[in-house]
Parts: structure tokens; sequence; C-alpha cells
């Protein structure tokens, strides 16, 4: 079922009785990337797929790109099963890119917009990638694929196959590569259970683990994500997050958007201000965000202006939401709120269209799949009741079994039952709904008693004064850990001490030890490129 160049290369495939369990479920179709654009567009040719300032491509345009700008990349010699890295802002050349790499059977390896040359090394290498695109904005500065400095030295970098597109206000133009030359060879049939490509872990430091997403499995999750959504053709989804983050492509993201034959829109800038504009001038009514974005949106002075009564659902994922920002996106924007959990390594959960308003508020939802398994599980890895907190363990139909070719990092992050060890903590309600408290590596050890930050984070919230919060484990010779508070304010002009922050958590009648040791007022928080907050850095903006 697997082809055997992808697991001598570093896939750990599905164990043959889950394999044939889902097979048999109809869970995997047989379908892969470029089929699925393929059959959209014979339904929805002449619909609006994307669009980007005064960029757009409908289907059927999108499709021709694509085969075109693949049957370049064929005669320039990347084949199918080959590695090539991408790399590009929200445009729309980066469709024709990703499309492109799968007419051919190609696998694109994605990384963020802001990695530099640092991170595209050991990703390339990692990977045995042999390609690399760079799609840079108009009107940004740009830098040019041939010039990034790699060590050439390293025997396993192959990457000679570099190639900067410039984004311009013609698609034509920015592939001016494609030209009377350019024979058009035919679709590639990928196998559905082989590689689509590589996605990058989430952590917030250190270099990312590379995570092998099958055709198969992961088209799966989308049209599951389609389902609990709602999504349909009539849906105009706006993209603000980074648009090869795995959030943005396929929870339900723009993967969802194509699956249903909606069209989707592209913000450069997530801006507040430019977000609204886009809303209004397009009748937005689907946008996936982080919660640090959604506390931009909720106390943006341009709120009160805006008009956005086409916005009907947001989904709102990528680190936890806190109760009082979850009941405000009704309350301020209007919108139906979805919960997302989940990860680039498979298990999503959502909460759903239709739950109670105190699922939505605090809750992360269910799983998408019957077969999802997930696990809570003590310090010695016995399983838990429900109601009871733990860390959380998951397997099942679209969840990986490991990373690319790191057995050692494998050795830590799977259990021998084929488990992912997410790294999270949390439990299950009596519903089976999914309650994410935190994350083990982000628990503060405070002379033995264990503190998790988002707890305290949702507290220090619901003063009148704070607008946002980030609470770190500060290194203490006598504590070993001390609570630092980073707050930003509503006025920025005010004030607030540790000890009224103290006071005001005494009268919540919480533990003494979960009281913050340090505060610090700053202007705004460091963020990772997929927007959450960094707490891995300390380099908030003081307030001046």
């Amino acid at each position: 079922m697997f082809l055997e160049n992808d697991i001598k290369n570093g896939f750990v495939p599905f164990p043959q009785d889950r394999a044939e369990y889902y097979q048999a479920s109809g869970y995997w179709e047989n379908e892969n990337h470029i089929q699925l654009l393929d059959r959209i567009r014979k339904q929805y040719g002449n619909q609006l797929a994307i669009c980007q300032d005064d960029k757009s491509l409908s289907y059927d345009e999108l499709y021709h790109y694509a085969a075109s700008y693949g049957s370049y990349l064929h005669q320039q010699g990347i084949k199918a099963e080959d590695f090539v890295v991408i790399q590009s802002p929200n445009v729309v050349e980066f469709f024709v890119v990703l499309f492109g790499l799968y007419y051919i059977g190609a696998r694109p390896v994605f990384c963020l917009n802001g990695h530099g040359a640092y991170e595209i090394e050991n990703i390339a290498i990692n990977s045995r990638a042999v390609g690399y695109i760079k799609i840079n904005q108009e009107n940004q500065p740009t830098t040019d694929a041939m010039d990034i400095s790699f060590g050439f030295t390293m025997p396993n970098l192959n990457l000679w196959f570099r190639q900067t597109i410039k984004s311009s206000s013609s698609i034509d133009q920015a592939f001016s590569c494609i030209n009377d030359k350019t024979m058009l060879v035919p679709k590639y049939e990928a196998s559905p259970h082989s590689v689509a490509f590589l996605q990058l872990s989430g952590g917030t430091t250190g270099l990312p683990k590379l995570i092998p997403r099958t055709h198969a499995d992961y088209l799966y999750s989308v049209k599951k994500s389609v389902e609990v959504t709602d999504l349909s053709a009539s849906t105009k989804q706006l993209i603000v997050l980074p648009v090869m983050h795995n959030f943005t492509m396929s929870s339900p993201g723009f993967l969802g958007a194509f699956y249903s034959g909606a069209s989707v829109f592209l913000s450069t800038d997530s801006s507040p201000k430019n977000c609204f504009s886009l809303i209004e001038k397009h009748g937005i009514t689907q946008v996936s965000l982080v919660p640090s974005l959604i506390n931009l949106w909720i106390n943006s002075p341009q709120l009160e202006q805006a008009d956005l009564k086409t916005l009907e659902v947001i989904q709102v994922g990528g680190a936890k939401l806190l109760p009082e920002l979850a009941e405000a996106i009704d309350q301020k924007l209007g919108a139906k709120l979805q919960q997302v959990y989940g990860m680039a390594e498979g298990l999503v959960n959502f909460t759903r269209l239709d739950d109670h308003s105190n699922t939505v508020l605090f809750t992360q939802g269910k799983a998408l799949s019957k077969d999802d398994e997930i696990l809570i599980v003590d310090e010695e890895g016995s399983p838990l009741p429900n109601e009871s907190a733990g860390f959380i363990l998951t397997r099942g139909p679209y969840t990986i079994n490991g990373y690319y070719n790191s057995p050692l990092v494998n050795s830590r992050s799977f259990n021998k039952e084929g488990f992912y060890i997410t790294g999270d903590i949390g439990y299950l309600d009596s519903n089976n709904n999914i309650v994410v408290t935190g994350r083990e590596k982000e628990q503060i050890n405070r002379a033995g008693e264990k503190i998790t930050p988002s707890e305290i984070e949702n507290l220090i919230l619901s003063h009148a004064q704070v607008k946002d919060v980030s609470v770190v484990g500060v290194k203490d010779s006598l504590l070993g850990e001390r609570t630092k508070a980073s707050i930003i304010l509503k006025e920025p002009t005010s004030q607030l001490s540790l000890r009224d922050v103290r006071v005001f958590l005494m009268q919540k009648k919480i533990a003494e030890y979960k009281l913050p040791d340090e505060i610090e007022l700053v202007d705004d928080f460091t963020y990772t490129q997929v927007g959450k907050v960094n707490k891995g850095l300390s380099t908030n903006k003081a307030r001046g």
C-alpha cells in the first residue's frame, strides 16, 4: 500500500492492521491533491477560486496555470517523488506553485515565509530536497533564491534547482518562465497512499521536525473538517494566517474551501483595518484566526466603524482561547465561534456549530473521526478517567506514526502502542469534548508546585485594566522557577503594580503558590510565525 521508496527514506507507515481497517472503513479515498483540484474544476470551473488584491483565478484558470508551471518544472528536471522546498507570503502565485508540484507528482516542503537560510538549509538536508522555490511579495524587499548562503560543504544538501518568483499584478508576468516552449506533460497519478508533502512541527524553539502526510490521510481530515464547518460553494473564506500553516491549509483551510468549490480571499496584512476592509469588500463569511489576532480584532478602534454583518463563522485555534475572548466573539464581532484544537501531526477537534454555548466557550470540541483515539494518561502512562487532567496521547486514521527521517525523535514522541505523545495537558469531559489546559513543557515548577500558565493568564485577563497577558517561568536559584506575568494594559499610560495583581488574584481565592512573583508592563509580545506568543523568547517590547 505504501511506497517502498518513502519507507526507505524515512516515512513511518501505518501498521498493516490499522491501514487495512481505515481503508475498509472508507476513510482513505482513491484521490490525490491534483485529482481533487481537477474534480472540483470540472464542477466549478468558472467559479472564483482564489483572489488577492486585484488578482484572481477561477478553478479552471488555477488548474491551467498549475499544469503549465508543473510542465515547466518537469522540463527543468524535477521528477515525481522529488521534494521541493517552498517559501511564500500569502499571494496567488503560491497556489500555482503548489498545484504545479502536485501536477507532476513532486512533493512540497512547506517553510514559513520568515525562515532564514539557517532553517532552510537544515530543512533541505533533512528532507533531501532537490529544489527551492522562493516567492517574493510585490513591493517588498526581496531575497533571491540563488543568493541565499547555504553551506555546500554539507554532503546531503542537493538544491540543484532554485528559483525566485516575483509576485506581480499579472500572473503571466510572475510566471514568465512559462512560454511557447513549455510542452504540457500528462498529469502524474500519484498513489493516494504516498507522501504528499512535508510540513513543519509547530514548536516555539529549536529547529522544526518534518511531518509527512499522505494524500489519503490528509484529504480525509479535510473532508471531515468541511462537514463540521458547513463549507459550501457559496462560502467566502478569508485567509489571514500564514498560507503554509497546517491550520490555514486544512482546518478547514483553503483545501476545505477548494473541496467545497468555495472562494478564497488572501490578506497579505493581518492588521484589523485591512482585514475588516476585505470582509466588507468581498462579503467574507468565514475566517480562521489565532487568539492573539482575535484579541487585536476585538480591541481594534476600527471595529465600531466596520461592517462585518456577512461574517458567519470564526474558527479559532493554534493556542489556548481564554473564555473571556471566546464570549466576546459573538458579542463584538457578531459571528459564531468554533474552537479548534489540532496539530500538524494529525488529530483535529472542533466544537460543533450546534453545540451548547458552554461547550463552545469552555472546550475545544470533539475529534473529527469516530476512530480518532484519544488517551489521557498520568506520569506513569496509565489511562485516566474522564474529567481527570493528564497528558494527551492520540492515534487515528490521519495522525502520523513518526516524523520523517527522525528515528531518535520518534522513540521519544510515540509510545509502543503507536500513540503520538502530543506534549499537551488536558482532559475529556463527560461528553468526550476535549479541554486543553496547557503544555507539559510550559508548566512552571515553582518549588515543586506545578503551575499551568494558561490558568493564571485566564484569571489576570479578567482584570478590567488588562488587554492581554503572557505568563512564563523564570529561572530562580531558590525556587527553581518563579512566575512572571508580562501584561499589556488597555490604556497604555495607566499603571498596574505587582501588589495590585496579587490582591486581585487573591480575591479569586487561588492557591498562594500560583500568585506571580513579578510582573512587567509591555507594549506588545514577541510572536512565533504562526501567531502564538513565543514564550521561548524574552524579547517582549517593554514600555518606554
